[in-house]
This record gives structure tokens, sequence and C-alpha cells, in this order.
């Protein structure tokens, strides 16, 4: 029986206190209060095991914000002397020991945990020193690929970011383009990955040429909006074209270079046109 992870287990037996699973050669109690109606026994029911308040094994049929293993961004909700107990979904809080706090937790903030299971009592617990379960290079990555991020912090220059739920990696600000918090969960793309130290930047927007095309209908529309123009060109700061249209300078870049190339717009000194 795997603690702290889903999986799938037989009913053996049913009693006042509810039904008991097993793999084969242990069981555990589903509280009646979670028992599907009309269970059967030798039926398998997909549950998550935990522990309950006395240390004993239990199963849930709620589904937990993170397994062992994962990050989570999860929400103290009581701080007492031996450490915070963190909201994850299920009746029983989630202990982070003090040891095991980067900084000391407050109720009611967000943290990005990794949950895991402490040897020495086998309970299921989390730490807020991320940065020891994340490898710090990306060299299994390449530009380009699709991945997985979750915000776990911010610098002045960038948002940390947990890729994959394995590595360490950086959105600088200058391809950050929406509001972002401690804990959020986007689709990204790698988009570099540094030679010298395999350090990983990351883009919440296609990488390349293919990302140019999926700004372009938004450019075309600002122009007829505008009149067929915009008082935009590549001499145009990087403030004023993520103001106009959301975009970086170097994306801007790219998609007028796309469109005059198509023939659809003109570039002059200060200003873009459409053709025609």
């Amino acid at each position: 029986m795997i603690l702290g992870d889903y999986q799938s287990l037989e009913i053996a037996r049913d009693t006042n206190q509810g039904l008991y699973l097993t793999d084969g050669v242990y069981e555990v109690l589903l509280p009646r209060r979670q028992c599907p109606p009309h269970a059967h026994i030798g039926e398998p029911i997909r549950v998550f095991v935990l522990t309950d308040s006395e240390d004993r094994p239990i199963a849930t049929t709620k589904v937990p914000y993170g397994k062992v293993g994962d990050f989570a961004a999860l929400k103290v909700v009581t701080v007492a002397d031996s450490g915070a107990f963190l909201d994850w979904g299920l009746d029983k809080d989630l202990f982070c020991p003090f040891k095991e706090q980067i900084v000391p937790m407050k109720e009611g903030q967000r943290y990005v945990v990794r949950i895991y299971i402490d040897q020495a009592s086998e309970r299921i617990v989390c730490t807020s020193k991320i940065h020891k379960f994340l490898r710090p290079t990306g060299e299994d990555l390449k530009p380009g690929q699709p991945v997985k991020v979750m915000i776990a912090g911010f610098t002045p220059n960038a948002a940390t970011v947990i890729v994959n739920n394995e590595i360490k990696a950086s959105i600088f600000n200058d391809e950050i383009y929406e509001n972002l918090r401690v804990g959020d969960v986007r689709d990204g793309f790698v988009k570099s990955i540094r030679p010298q130290d395999q350090k990983v930047a990351i883009s919440l927007r296609p990488v390349g040429y293919q990302s140019v095309l999926g700004e372009r209908e938004k450019l075309l529309a600002a122009l007829k909006k505008n009149g067929g123009f915009l008082p935009l060109s590549d001499r145009s700061t990087p403030e004023e074209i993520h103001r106009a249209l959301g975009l970086s300078k170097g994306a801007f870049k790219k998609l007028i270079g796309a469109l005059y190339k198509e023939g659809i717009i003109q570039i002059e000194t200060h200003v873009i046109r459409l053709k025609g």
C-alpha cells in the first residue's frame, strides 16, 4: 500500500465504521461517510491513502491539492509551537515543521511546498525549502519545448518557476505579460538554455516565428481599428510597444518583418501602415 498516493484497492469487507479495502496484503479503512452507495465486496475503488490523527493509515475519496513528490501552493490555516498546518484539500491538514520553513510561515499566507514522507515519523509532511528538490539545469530540455510551470517566487528581474515538477528556471520580466501569483500554474515553453551552465529561461508564449503568427490577428485588428496605421516602428521603445500591443519588442519586430515580406504593411520611420 502506497502512502501519499492514489491507488485502486479492492473492497474486502463492510463494517459499521466503513469499508475495509485491501491491496492483497494490507487493509485500510475508508470511513463510512465517504463510501460510495451500492458498493460490493470485491469491487475496486480509487482512493488516496494518508494517516489519521493517530498515525494509522486511512483512505479517502477526496482529492488533495498534491501527492507525495509534488510541489503545491498551499495556504496556512494554523501556526502552532511545532510548526504550521496547511490546507491541502483533505480533512487532516498538512504539517510543515519549523525546521522545514525557509521563512517563518504566517496564517493565511500561501507558500509553495514540496510534499514528502518524513522518514523518522513516517508521516506525510511538507517543506518550503523546495530548492533541494529541484535540478538547477535543464540539459534534457530543448528550446521551444512545451512545459508545465508553477510560479515559485519572484526576484527583481524574473519569476522563479518550477518546470515539469523537477527543474528550477526563470521567466524574465520582459516575458511576463500578465499578473502572476505564487502558486499559479501555466503552460510554458523553453525559451533558451544557457550554454555555460545549462540554466533555463521560460516563455509563456510559443517561441520564435510560431509565436509571432499567434499575434498576427491582434496587430492587424489594432491597425484596422486605428485607421490603418499605428505610431510604432522598430525604433519604438519596448515600453511603448508593450503598452500598445502587449508584445515584447523582439516579438513585434519579428511580426512586422513577416507582414512586410508578405506585402501586407509598409514600415516607415515612426509608423507602420496597412497597404492598400
